[in-house]
């Protein structure tokens, strides 16, 4: 009964892990009702897909830059807490700004200072994971805050929904890009949730700062299987382009096929908000609008499902064998994408919905072992600046990964695009599983 009562502690996620959780729930809900609308915004301002891939390539590696610094400067002070605060608090103010600006480019800057408030407060926040979990749970301690954010993710859309209607049954605008803007606006609010949570009840707990030796970074203090580790992942980066795409997909082809225009004339309540909505090329506009942010919402669901049950399956059978599981899936799922179109009408809407359950598969078995491996091959006083050198390869590879899908997508198609990324996937799991080894004693 004793051991019983151990593992039960052991296994149980602590306050701390479920405080991070609720803040990133809240957070992914302010970011979620405006990034799902990204790519028709953008095309409403007259922009193309190639913009888009600047946009995202470039927010992600502001990111990803900082997450580095950050991370350093956090295993240097021994402190994770203000720089995690500071980061969400520039992403909360600056965010929202989506919805004034006049030009697609100009979402660059909005999205880059959004991203730096992630950057800052990436590496330490899983450094602070890292600290309040026994390493025996962290595949599912992890899972379980990835599990978090998506439910967040979940709720940004159906909360962008709700705006919206309110916008244009109660408000009665008219104007699309009007109703977007004001959309990107209220997104403040959860925001402002999520800082609150994080400044009342989240606690310091941090590694101690050796005392008596220099602090000094290098790549030299990592070792070499840690160090592969990141050029795989970089490697398998290069072909993951950023999720809007495959949203600019979707509104593609099912927008060719009118079969979404029939579903939703035939149902009452949606006819009657979508027909008094400007004209008829106005009305298709709002369908895809609202179309959009059900996919994103249902994704999200798939994944708050599975994330912390997959996260921990890799604490019991191994991170590598999960991290390759989650790849292959991705391969599968952007080669199906590549054929979404080829799909006869009917079937348009049912095969969307199923491929993005299974792409919320492969985050699902990825991002908390990913992590967990991560905090697995590095010293406890090196996780900032190692969580920092992780992200930091993810965006290292993230501006090259979407400026060239972007270029690939407009010149050749997106076959080329989309194979293009399932190819690099495929490598990078025949590299995983053959050059880096794991330690036994990650396997429960």
């Amino acid at each position: 009964m004793i051991l019983d009562k151990k593992n039960t502690k052991k296994a149980a996620i602590p306050r701390n892990v479920i405080t991070l959780g609720i803040v990133s729930l809240f957070t992914d809900a302010a970011s979620e009702m405006i990034y799902p609308l990204v790519p028709i915004f953008v095309t409403l301002l007259g922009s193309s897909a190639l913009i888009l891939g600047v946009i995202e390539g470039v927010a992600e590696t502001t990111a990803a830059m900082l997450k580095l610094v950050s991370g350093i400067i956090s295993d240097k002070i021994g402190k994770r807490k203000l720089l995690v605060v500071i980061g969400y608090g520039i992403s909360t103010l600056v965010r929202p700004l989506t919805g004034l600006v006049s030009a697609a480019w100009q979402i660059i800057f909005v999205r880059m200072t959004d991203r730096i408030g992630k950057g800052i407060r990436t590496a330490p926040r899983d450094a602070l994971i890292a600290s309040s979990v026994d390493n025996s749970i962290r595949g599912k301690a992890y899972g379980f805050h990835r599990a978090m954010d998506h439910a967040g993710a979940v709720a940004g859309p159906f909360l962008a929904l709700i705006v919206l209607a309110v916008l244009i049954l109660v408000f009665k605008m008219q104007d699309t890009l009007s109703v977007l803007r004001w959309t990107f606006l209220l997104a403040l609010i959860p925001g402002i949730c999520a800082l609150l949570a994080l400044l009342l009840f989240v606690e310091e707990k941090a590694d101690p700062v050796p005392t008596g030796k220099k602090f000094n970074f290098s790549l030299r203090q990592f070792d070499k299987n840690f160090i592969s580790y990141l050029f795989i992942v970089l490697l398998f980066t290069l072909g993951n382009s950023s999720d809007a795409f495959l949203l600019l997909r979707v509104q593609e082809a099912v927008h060719d096929s009118r079969s979404l225009y029939s579903c939703v004339y035939s149902t009452p309540f949606i006819n009657d908000m979508v027909r008094g909505f400007g004209d008829l090329q106005a009305q298709r506009k709002l369908i895809d609008i609202l179309f959009i942010p059900l996919v994103w919402a249902f994704f999200h669901i798939i994944k708050v499902a599975f994330s912390t049950s997959l996260g921990a399956l890799s604490d019991k059978i191994g991170r590598k064998i999960v991290i390759n599981i989650g790849w292959g899936i991705y391969a599968f799922v952007y080669l199906a994408f590549a054929l979404l179109d080829r799909f006869p009408d009917s079937l348009q809407i049912i095969v969307t919905f199923i491929l993005f359950a299974i792409y919320a598969l492969y985050y699902a078995f990825c991002e908390g072992a990913e992590k967990a491996f991560v905090a697995d091959i590095v010293k406890p006083e090196q996780s900032g600046g190692a969580f920092g050198l992780f992200n930091f390869t993810i965006g290292l590879g993230a501006l090259p990964a979407s400026i060239i899908f972007g270029l690939l997508y407009k010149e050749f198609g997106a076959m080329a695009a989309f194979g293009t990324g399932a190819f690099l996937a495929c490598v990078a799991m025949v590299l995983l599983a053959v050059t880096i080894k794991e330690k036994a004693h990650t396997l429960n």
